[in-house]
This record gives C-alpha cells, sequence and structure tokens, in this order.
C-alpha cells in the first residue's frame, strides 16, 4: 500500500494559516499586510464560532474584536454578516443563540468556503494587502 499523497501549501493556505494564527493570538504585529490583518480579525470570531457556535463567539470575543471583524467583514465585502455582527453586538446577550441569527450566520457563513472565496478574490484585486507581488 502506497502512501497518501502529501498536500502541498500554496501560498494562500500560508497567508490563511498565518492569519489564523494572528487571529488566535490577537494582535498581528505592525508591519503585517492590512489584508492579512484583517482576516486575521475575521478569523477569530469565525474560528471562535466553528468551536462553540455564533453565541460561544460573542462570549468569548471582546466588543473590539467582534468590531474588527466587522470591519474585516466591510473589506472583504461580507455586508450581510457585517449588519449581523452589528445587530448581534448591538443586542448581545439578549438575542436567543438557538434562533434566527444562528441560521441566518450558518446560510451567510456555510462552511466556510464563502470566506476563502473572498479571501481569494481580495487577495487578487489587491495582491499588495497580503504581502504578495
Amino acid at each position: 500500500m502506497e502512501p497518501p499523497e502529501l498536500y502541498e501549501l500554496n501560498e494562500f493556505d500560508l497567508i490563511w494559516n498565518t492569519a489564523a494564527d494572528l487571529g488566535a493570538e490577537g494582535d498581528a504585529p505592525k508591519e503585517t499586510p492590512p489584508g492579512i490583518v484583517h482576516l486575521s480579525h475575521l478569523l477569530r470570531v469565525y474560528n471562535s464560532s466553528m468551536g462553540g457556535g455564533l453565541w460561544f463567539a460573542f462570549e468569548v470575543n471582546e466588543d473590539f474584536r467582534v468590531r474588527r471583524a466587522i470591519d474585516a467583514c466591510a473589506y472583504f465585502g461580507l455586508r450581510e454578516l457585517a449588519e449581523l455582527f452589528e445587530d448581534l453586538l448591538e443586542h448581545y446577550p439578549d438575542w436567543d443563540p438557538i434562533g434566527d441569527a444562528e441560521n441566518k450566520y450558518d446560510a451567510l457563513i456555510g462552511n466556510g468556503d464563502v470566506l476563502d472565496e473572498r479571501f481569494h478574490t481580495k487577495a487578487a484585486e489587491a495582491p499588495g494587502d497580503f504581502g504578495l507581488t
């Protein structure tokens, strides 16, 4: 039996992984390209939600971190997601975590492909924002 073929990371995978790490750490170094910073802010909230749902993401991320994610949504053209986060931020913790907000979030995010697609689109439009040349 042959060993499975190894997946080789491309430059987009490396950027995504860097942004995910920076999001988990909470802050990016000053010299970090702006696209990576925005992606890290969005991934912080997204990865929190993947770990415990949207309610959990709002519970573990301070308001300023959610605001950063809202700005990142605007940067990536995720207007409806930004509006949902704004609404939830205004009403947290009084909203129903099992209700419409969670369903709307799931519909907007899906399995994360939307974020990946928007990241690739933005990186193609503004490669310098991601340290690409």
